[in-house]
């Protein structure tokens, strides 16, 4: 009998044990909590929150949830053990982020899109009412955020999802679009610069302030927010991660752009080829050129010489006639005779005139 009773004392502490510690909860800095009794919703635990965030849930409650009491802060809460029940809610920013989507743009161009967004749990009791779960969460999310994706890429061109008018190149809301060199057979149909060299055509495109990644983002993200309201979830934004063409289209797209380059650097070498070409028949002009000037010079300048030269012998021997007659006389033994030569001759003549006073035959 004894042993009964300790028995019935021993339940009887386990279950104030159990009564004790079911009757009491902690919400952390990093929770929130809806505590249920029967099923219905009495009261919601909610976390940091502005004066102005909390206004606006007091006021859906008092519409949508009356008799519901509110409160925030982490601590320690009370509840009815086994009549009332507690569901914690994570009270920090979550992640979404789901494989990429085929999109088509509005330019017809297929794209890979990897987008991802953070959100939160604004209202937990119409969360807890809507989704239950993060799972079921995601879920929505994943049909809100994709529709919206496609509907706002679909309406833009792929140049506006690639780009944003924040360029990080400097040239402020445009974008830089080289155009090709087209072959021409005149140099006039190209832009030449002063080394010689061949300027691309550079075309600047406006982004105005409703296309561009940043604008189609904030689009969407506002879009989806106000859809995700209906949740009680509050999405912080909505980001793309990558975007690619498909992997089997990538092959051919690669193969299109290197064959484009090659033809683009094809041109450019068969333009500097026949540019070279002119610059050097160019270059053989003007060689021959000065070569025949200077060779006219020349023949000017020695007939000149000659002519002056043809004066001045002709002076001295007007002047000197016996002298120029010995000075030739002399010229004609340089030429006649050899160094193996020998010759004789008489004092008379030429020897008498060296061998005479000096002025003698002036």
């Amino acid at each position: 009998m004894r042993r009964i009773k300790h028995m019935l004392y021993g339940i009887a502490a386990l279950f104030l044990l159990m009564v004790v510690l079911g009757a009491f909860f902690t919400v952390n800095e990093m929770e929130q909590a809806v505590i249920l009794q029967l099923g219905n919703p009495i009261r919601v635990i909610v976390g940091d929150r502005t004066p102005e965030q909390m206004a606006d849930l007091q006021a859906w409650m008092d519409i949508n949830a009356p008799g519901v009491a509110l409160s925030q802060g982490a601590g320690l809460y009370f509840k009815i053990p086994f009549l009332q029940q507690v569901e914690i809610f994570d009270d920090r920013i979550l992640e979404y982020d789901d494989p990429p989507a085929d999109v088509v743009t509005k330019d017809k161009k297929h794209i890979q899109v990897d987008c991802y967004a953070r959100w939160r749990i604004d209202n937990p009791l119409l969360f807890l009412r809507r989704v239950r779960t993060e799972n079921g969460a995601l879920s929505r999310l994943d049909d809100i955020i994709y529709s919206m994706i496609r509907q706002e890429l679909g309406n833009s061109n792929l140049i506006q999802i690639v780009r944003s008018t924040n360029d990080p190149i400097g040239l402020g809301d445009y974008v830089r679009l080289v155009n090709n060199v087209t072959y021409s057979d005149t140099l006039e149909d190209f832009d030449i610069d002063e080394q010689g060299e061949i300027r691309e055509t550079i075309r600047l495109i406006r982004m105005i302030p409703t296309q561009g990644r940043i604008a189609i983002l904030e689009r969407v993200t506002g879009t989806c927010r106000r859809m995700a309201e209906d949740y009680g979830i509050y999405i912080e934004d909505v980001r793309i991660k990558r975007a690619d063409l498909p992997e089997e289209n990538q092959a051919a797209v690669f193969t299109r752009m290197q064959a484009e380059r090659n033809r683009i650097s094809n041109r450019y070498r068969a333009e500097g080829r026949r540019m070279s070409e002119v610059i050097i028949a160019n270059t053989d002009l003007q060689v021959d050129s000065i070569t025949a000037m200077a060779n006219m010079s020349a023949l000017t300048i020695r007939g000149v010489a000659d002519s002056t030269a043809a004066a001045i012998y002709a002076d001295a021997f007007n002047s000197y006639p016996e002298f120029y007659s010995f000075i030739r006389s002399l010229e004609a033994l340089e030429t006649i005779i050899g160094e193996s030569s020998s010759i004789i001759v008489g004092t008379e003549g030429i020897f008498e005139y060296i061998v005479s006073e000096p002025g003698a035959f002036l």
